[in-house]
């Protein structure tokens, strides 16, 4: 568990996250949560996405904006994943700020600015203490939704694939194993 930025981030299951997400003040910072969440992103690639990065068919993460920058991934996202971003763009439009292809899906304060990591961290670290989350940092939705896939015995070649990671070994340090897991394996070993 991660305490005082040392250790590993709390990997939460899907009840647990919505509480957190709930708990997050505003409809901005739900949705940087709501993409982190469901493409296992980092903050920094989450904040740094324009809407020419996301189309019916997925979610485009441009090298430059992902960790290394050495190569770009697209993540698949579901039908109402989309609806949902959509429906986050006509309420940014109605609340009056000019949309097009080149604009940051989260827009900061200045002018042609993306919301910061620090801002969003903040903001979260609030509602982790509020949700009763402890251990929990923004690396936890990535942590959260690669051991979902996982645990749904998703092969670790897609997962890795989505995540952006660069071989298995660094994959598997991301994974969380349970109790009931660990003691399953040792059952299956009789």
């Amino acid at each position: 568990m991660k305490i005082n930025r040392q250790g590993k981030s709390r990997v939460l299951d899907k009840d647990q996250l919505d509480l957190l997400i709930d708990a997050l003040p505003t409809h901005k910072h739900k949705m940087v949560a709501l993409v982190c969440r469901r493409t296992a992103c980092r903050i920094s690639e989450s904040i740094q996405l324009r809407w020419e990065n996301v189309t019916a068919g997925g979610i485009q993460f441009p090298k430059e904006i992902c960790k290394g920058k050495l190569k770009s991934r697209l993540v698949p996202i579901s039908d109402d994943f989309y609806q949902i971003l959509q429906d986050w763009k006509n309420k940014c439009e109605i609340a009056g700020e000019s949309i097009n292809q080149k604009d940051y899906l989260f827009k900061g304060r200045y002018q042609n600015s993306h919301l910061s990591s620090r801002a969003f961290q903040k903001v979260l670290n609030v509602a982790v203490i509020e949700s009763g989350m402890i251990g929990f940092s923004s690396h936890g939705f990535r942590r959260s939704g690669l051991t979902a896939a996982s645990n749904k015995n998703v092969p670790l070649e897609h997962i890795r694939q989505i995540s952006g990671h660069s071989d298995l070994g660094t994959l598997q340090r991301y994974l969380s194993v349970s109790d009931q897991q660990l003691k399953a394996a040792a059952l299956a070993m009789d």
